[in-house]
């Protein structure tokens, strides 16, 4: 697959859900090139594909569920500290509420 197709294919995905000769003449290449690169798509799950009477849609996936993110904790004091210890006693901590 080449890379910069395969952008501006996605950047025809961010402008909203497109059926597949729409983005394939915005792009410039052909019908079944454009819907290889959008079933690839598909298949690692950005692309999501709408069967309609008129035709195949598609457009970007959205998460379901929000990513957990995992940040460091921060020692707050006159300076800030990275901890990697286990968890203050409650009685040491001031509640801020």
């Amino acid at each position: 697959m080449n890379i910069s197709v395969l952008e501006r294919v996605l950047s025809q995905l961010y402008e909203g859900a497109k059926p597949i000769g729409e983005i394939a003449k915005r792009v410039g290449i052909g019908w079944k090139t454009c819907e290889k690169y959008l079933l690839g798509l598909k298949r690692i799950g950005i692309a999501t594909e709408i069967r309609t009477a008129r035709g195949r849609i598609f457009m970007l996936s959205r998460p379901t569920r929000a990513r957990l993110l995992t940040v460091p904790r921060v020692r707050v004091g006159t300076t800030f500290e990275l901890i990697d210890e286990e968890p203050p006693d409650p009685e040491e901590v001031e509640d801020l509420t």
